[in-house]
């Protein structure tokens, strides 16, 4: 396309005029900049302590306790206690109704003396018991002696034709019975004079055995109906009502050690990592508004559950421990409690702001102002925080660093400075 020759002033020259004064607008801008250097945000990196808590819920419970169960269908028959009465270790809480289970432990025990007493008979006879054994069996000896005399004679008659075959046969099994009847009366004389052996006294220890322990359990059952406490403390909680029918497994009477209180809680997946057992906590409730109690990290978890809650649904926890430490007045076991878990607690340390440090290619890396310039700096850190970063090393206190560089700042750019700024996020806060 051609302009038309009308003047200086032509469209095509009007176009180029201001093109070059763009061009020129933009070179001087750019060259302002280039002496200005590049806008950033800076911090001063400082020693100060540095804390970072996480935080959590949980219930409170008693460290020791003794939950006392009904093991039987049965009625409560007695209660000498309440909730808040203080209890010695053996002192009798309550009893339920023993009536059947006392028939029981009678038979059992009637049974068990029977058995015990057979198996001492056998093993220790008295000496009339022998000498009536040793007649048996001079009577069943002489006996066995007049039969083979009778059998011998018939049989001679019946040789001779004297003796039909049936009186012979008679003889013949008599002399059989009588000759039984003596050997069973000298095995009963031997066992009376040696006492039972192999597997006849196995059967009677055995049978003894079964008496002692059908004994024994009834003995506990009717032990159990003595609701007694196994340690010194406080009750709790009594769960039922004299004359109340209680089905088996039903709790009765909890006592505990209020002295002695932990708190069970969970933790994020997220937090649980920061945490190990020593730490501190600092626990509150709602119960006992601004009153704050301390405690130590007993346990966490190595694994980790899901939690389902009204008001966050579903989430991965893992469960923490917490012993609570000095006076515990004013907290209850069942209470709800928050739990402040300090994880980080440095007396004295370098930090930056944890805007200020970019990873760069896997390592760590800072921005230092020196003389308007950005240099870039390798460090290693420690811990973060919620609103710092440990620097381990690579920088010094004092040293200006620029907060949240952008991808236009490079290692040698000039910069500038940014005056009358809000503080960086979380800096007013900062501890």
């Amino acid at each position: 396309m051609r302009c038309p020759e009308e003047g200086f002033f032509s469209g095509c020259n009007k176009v180029l005029i201001l093109g070059l004064v763009v061009s020129a607008a933009v070179l001087y801008i750019a060259k302002d900049k280039g002496q200005a250097g590049v806008p950033v945000k800076t911090a001063v990196v400082e020693a100060k302590p540095i804390q970072d808590n996480v935080f959590a819920s949980g219930r409170v419970r008693l460290c020791a306790k003794q939950e006392l169960y009904s093991f039987t269908g049965t009625t409560v028959q007695e209660l000498k206690v309440s909730p808040g009465d203080r209890v010695s270790k053996g002192q009798v809480l309550g009893l339920l109704n023993a009536d059947e289970i006392e028939d029981d432990y009678n038979e059992a025990k009637a049974s068990f003396i029977a058995q015990e007493a057979n198996l001492n008979k056998s093993i220790y006879p008295r000496e009339e018991e022998i000498a009536q054994e040793r007649a048996n069996y001079r009577r069943a000896e002489a006996d066995y002696r007049n039969a083979q005399k009778n059998y011998e004679r018939k049989k001679l008659l019946y040789e001779q034709g004297a003796l039909n075959a049936k009186e012979f046969d008679d003889a013949e099994l008599d002399l059989a019975g009588r000759e039984a009847e003596f050997k069973i009366a000298g095995e009963k004389l031997k066992m009376k004079e040696s006492g039972p052996a192999g597997h006849e006294l196995t059967a009677l220890k055995a049978q003894i055995e079964q008496a002692r322990y059908r004994f024994e359990q009834e003995e506990n059952k009717l032990n159990k109906t003595v609701l007694r406490a196994e340690m010194d403390g406080i009750v709790t909680a009594v769960e039922v009502a004299l004359g109340d029918y209680v089905q088996p497994g039903t709790r009765l009477i909890t006592i505990g050690d209020t002295g002695l209180l932990e708190v069970t809680g969970g933790v994020s997946e997220g937090d649980s990592g920061k945490l190990k057992p020593g730490q501190k906590v600092k626990v509150t409730t709602a119960a006992q508004p601004g009153r704050e109690y301390s405690g130590i990290l007993q346990s966490v978890s190595p694994g980790a559950v899901e939690s389902k809650t009204a008001e966050r649904g579903s989430q991965i926890e893992v469960p923490v421990i917490i012993k609570i430490e000095g006076d515990p007045e004013g907290l209850r076991p069942g209470y709800t409690v928050d739990l402040s878990i300090t994880a980080v607690d440095r007396d004295m340390t370098l930090v930056v702001p944890y805007e200020a440090v970019v990873e760069i290619e896997g390592a760590k890396k800072v921005f230092v102002v020196e003389n308007q310039v950005a240099r870039l700096k390798d460090v290693i850190i420690g811990v973060d925080t919620a609103l710092s970063t440990e620097i381990l090393s690579g920088l010094s206190e004092g040293e200006i660093v620029v907060i949240s560089p952008g991808k236009e700042l490079l290692d040698g750019s000039r910069v500038k400075e940014m005056t009358g700024n809000s503080p960086v996020k979380g800096e007013a806060n900062a501890t």
